[in-house]
């Protein structure tokens, strides 16, 4: 039986504005049998977003890389974000003026993971983080920068301590790229097959294959892949790193795991949590499974455009942060900080009613405007100028509005009177609206800059649903990216990175923009280095 060959085509170049120029090897084999295998390389990175910065660093320290990518295109969830990375204590930020400090960090992040992330993976990130960045701007053509995206306040919580404001939160200086995340994933692909390494799409990843040394120990050799509908056997001589995504696109995996429900999806239609179930049949850990990185979306909008990745607008997140909008629940009762970060909003839809037919309470949801909105802002994604999508409702009075939208009307009267009193006095005494930086965006506007009634008809309404960036639990890794299985021990020759992995942020909530990529990246970094010396 013949070895197969695959031919190589290198990606050379690709932007957000142009699209990512994919490269899509082709393939001949057979069947190989359980002696032989169809590829042989040092490393198999299984995912190409930010898992290429664990394959540059690899095959910079002279290894053989093969990326396997199940989509047709480069990327995943990384392609379609807005390329920030969020790393504190970078050395970006102290050539711009600012500065920061590893304890501040830490003392962030120990109040941010809410006892969902050890001491060894904070100070992974906080310690390996500024080297990450600083090993982009050496080895891709990227130069970075303090994020302008962010605006004044880019810490979501401000006020804690050790929160820094703004520095942490970087991004390519792309001139004219409002959303830099495909020139991340390009820039990383032309550095790594600039390197020698190799991409594969449209070969998903299917199986670890281990094997038994002398000594009794088992460790993963190779990966059991499919392309063009026959299976494909790589041997990985070094390791294998997961970075294929979360499972945001499982229902079952969301069900059974997360906190509450989250029925929408910004993420990748490939993640299906393959990775996680791969690195589970090797009797892997799991850690932060019950948690994502939280959104709101217009409902209409989700169910006509939820089926493609990046599809739903982030209109209903970006509107309800502006004076005037509330949201309420069918009672009529507002429910959150409006003006607050997205993230820790999505855990406000879940508090549960343990009477009657029980459930949750502030599902479903509604975004609430009046004229005065209307004539200053977006509202559904369109300038005042432009005619509303016929799922906004518009009515002459409150009440009017209430019936339409299945609301309680006396409810949302009461609740809107009392909101409106509190609004003119520049107050929000019971859910605190404006009272941080971050509310208003600007550390020089006092807490009335973040309210304004909702008083001047027409109303309008929109139905509005709890989503998310994707998940971002996974499988356990230690502070070098191992991952552990059930018995506290590593397993040989496997790491992880990325929403596969269960680091989170690390822990339960997103630090700052970019709360996703940053330590994605780091631990992808982190994971390349134990690769390239292994």
């Amino acid at each position: 039986m013949s070895r197969s060959t695959i031919n190589r085509r290198k990606v050379l170049k690709g932007s957000l504005a142009g699209g990512i120029i994919a490269a899509s090897a082709g393939a001949t084999h057979s069947a190989a049998s359980p002696e032989r295998w169809d590829r042989e390389v040092d490393v198999v990175v299984i995912g190409s977003g930010t898992g290429l910065l664990g394959a540059l660093v690899a095959a910079k320290a002279g290894k053989r890389v093969l990326v396997l990518e199940k989509g047709s295109a480069p990327g995943g969830n990384t392609l379609v974000s807005g390329g920030v990375f969020w790393v504190p204590n970078n050395r970006i930020m102290r050539r711009e003026g600012l500065s920061d400090s590893r304890e501040q960090a830490l003392t962030y992040l120990n109040k941010l993971s809410l006892g969902q992330a050890d001491s060894t993976l904070m100070e992974a990130f906080v310690d390996h983080g500024p080297d990450m960045a600083d090993y982009l701007e050496q080895h891709t053509t990227m130069t970075l920068r303090v994020s302008k995206l962010m605006g004044a306040v880019a810490d979501y919580h401000p006020e804690w301590p050790g929160s820094n404001v703004k520095g942490r939160s970087l991004e390519p200086a792309q001139p004219q790229v409002a959303l830099a995340g495909g020139l991340l994933v390009s820039s990383l692909l032309v550095a790594v097959t600039g390197a020698g390494g190799e991409l594969l799409t449209a070969t998903p990843a299917r199986q670890l294959l281990t094997a038994t040394d002398a000594d009794g120990q088992s460790r993963v050799v190779g990966v059991l892949a499919e392309h063009d509908g026959k299976p494909l056997r790589i041997r990985a001589r070094t390791g294998v790193l997961l970075a294929s995504g979360g499972f945001e696109r499982n229902p079952t995996m969301k069900t059974h795991f997360l906190r509450g429900p989250s029925p929408y999806t910004f993420g990748a239609t490939t993640n299906t949590g393959d990775g996680i179930h791969m690195g589970m049949a090797l009797g892997a850990d799991l850690r932060n499974m019950n948690e994502v990185w939280g959104m709101t979306v217009y409902t209409a909008d989700a169910e006509a455009n939820g089926s493609r990745t990046g599809g739903m607008s982030l209109a209903a997140q970006i509107e309800r942060r502006n004076p005037g909008c509330i949201a309420v629940n069918r009672y009529g009762e507002r429910f959150c900080n409006e003006s607050a970060d997205y993230d820790s909003s999505w855990r406000s839809y879940h508090t549960w009613q343990n009477w009657g037919d029980l459930g949750y309470r502030n599902m479903p949801a509604f975004h609430i405007f009046d004229q005065t909105y209307r004539e200053r802002y977006a509202l559904a994604g369109h300038s005042p100028d432009q005619p509303l999508p016929a799922w906004v409702t518009v009515a002459d009075s409150l009440e009017q509005l209430a019936r339409q939208l299945g609301i309680d009307p006396e409810g949302l009267r009461r609740n809107i009177d009392r909101y409106n009193h509190y609004a003119k006095l520049g107050q929000d005494p019971d859910f605190h609206r404006g009272a941080s930086r971050y509310d208003r965006n600007d550390p020089a506007a006092d807490q009335a800059a973040a309210l304004a009634p909702v008083i001047k008809a027409p109303f309008y309404g929109a139905q509005v649903s709890p989503a998310d960036l994707g998940t971002c639990g996974g499988l356990r890794v230690n502070g070098q990216a191992q991952v552990v299985n059930v018995f506290d021990q590593p397993i040989n020759g496997l790491y992880a990175s990325g929403n596969t992995a269960g680091v989170g942020s690390p822990g339960a909530l997103y630090g700052g923009g970019g709360g996703t990529l940053g330590p994605a990246l780091t631990f992808a970094y982190i994971a390349g280095r134990q690769l390239a010396k292994a």
